[in-house]
């Protein structure tokens, strides 16, 4: 049993993974579809085709739908993606309505032991949420996550929350994600796995139980869309080219006996390889004020590496967002 946990993944074309990847679970970053409707006023995923298959060779045992880019074409594109998961043998979690509990948990059967998986965003990434009938992911409210975990600890042989959250850019959790995490490992939860920031965040072992923050991108290329759609037409273009931070994944990989071990990836323009640095950020805020601290520094010390790299697109947003003027 090797059960491998990949971050976030967006594929416009085929990948070669030069590693070998068997039984993997990975958070869908992107509908699945030719049809939707944008949501307005957002950086908008979509793929005709999915690539997973392509660049994997096999299809993911279950994929988590708890992100800020699952619904970026409504509810049409949300029901294609759902119908190619299904259709293909692929489990999903974190995404759906009320009625069906978001499709939390997913329960994977894996070497004669149950696996429990549950997926949730946190307000903070500005998904798209699902009601009493409409669809979309699951909101990390801390006191429900906390049920959940109450409910399904002694159900399962091993518990995993996945966690779409974080500051995106930052190598280190929130304080208040930081109690989260320990508080999940408190109430019963056996591993917690986080994406969202784009590079990899802290890891720490709570109470001999492993949580990894943010996992990184696994698979993300550069991007240059159309976005922030105005109901009418897109009124923009979203250009991003990503550094190396934004190229190196931790993959986190649990065996049969619920050992876990990690290792990193590189993404290159056609292919990831494995890395044998080790490395890894370990600072855990002791208070929200330090993380913010950090996260000021740290932006803004982004901003003047960008500026100097491409100077020719400083505009005054940017300036204002330098000063801490608009967001």
């Amino acid at each position: 049993m090797a059960l491998s946990f990949l971050g976030d993944l967006y594929l416009d074309k085929e990948y070669r993974i030069n590693f070998k990847i068997n039984d993997y679970i990975l958070n869908l970053e992107y509908p699945i579809s030719e049809n939707g409707i944008p949501a307005k006023n957002k950086i908008n995923l979509i793929q005709s085709r999915s690539f997973i298959y392509e660049t994997f060779n096999t299809f993911p045992l279950a994929v988590n739908l708890a992100n800020n880019h699952i619904m970026d074409y409504g509810e049409e594109a949300f029901y294609d993606t759902i119908q190619f998961l299904e259709n293909n043998g692929i489990k999903y979690f974190g995404a759906g309505n009320k009625s069906n509990n978001f499709n939390n948990p997913c329960i994977l059967k894996y070497e004669n032991k149950n696996i429990g998986l549950f997926g949730f965003s946190c307000p903070s990434t500005h998904a798209i949420f699902g009601g009493n009938l409409s669809n979309g992911s699951a909101s990390l409210i801390e006191k429900e996550v906390i049920r959940h975990i109450n409910e399904y600890r002694n159900k399962v042989d091993f518990l995993v929350i996945i966690l779409h959250w974080g500051d995106e850019e930052i190598p280190f959790p929130k304080h208040s994600d930081v109690r989260i995490a320990r508080n999940c490992i408190d109430t019963g939860a056996d591993l917690i796995i986080g994406h969202h920031a784009h590079v990899i965040q802290s890891y720490e072992v709570y109470k001999n139980k492993y949580i990894f923050y943010g996992l990184g991108n696994f698979i993300f290329p550069d991007l240059e869309i159309n976005s922030y759609f105005n109901g009418n037409q897109f009124t923009s273009r979203f250009f991003k080219k990503h550094n190396i931070s934004n190229r190196t994944s931790l993959i986190v990989v649990l065996d049969e006996n619920f050992k876990i071990t990690f290792y990193k990836s590189f993404m290159s323009n056609d292919s990831v390889s494995m890395l044998n640095d080790l490395k890894l950020p370990t600072w855990i805020p002791k208070t929200e004020s330090a993380f913010n601290i950090y996260r000021y520094i740290l932006k803004r010390k982004n901003m003047i590496i960008r500026f100097f790299k491409n100077p020719k697109n400083l505009r005054l947003v940017h300036i204002l967002r330098f000063l801490g003027i608009k967001k």
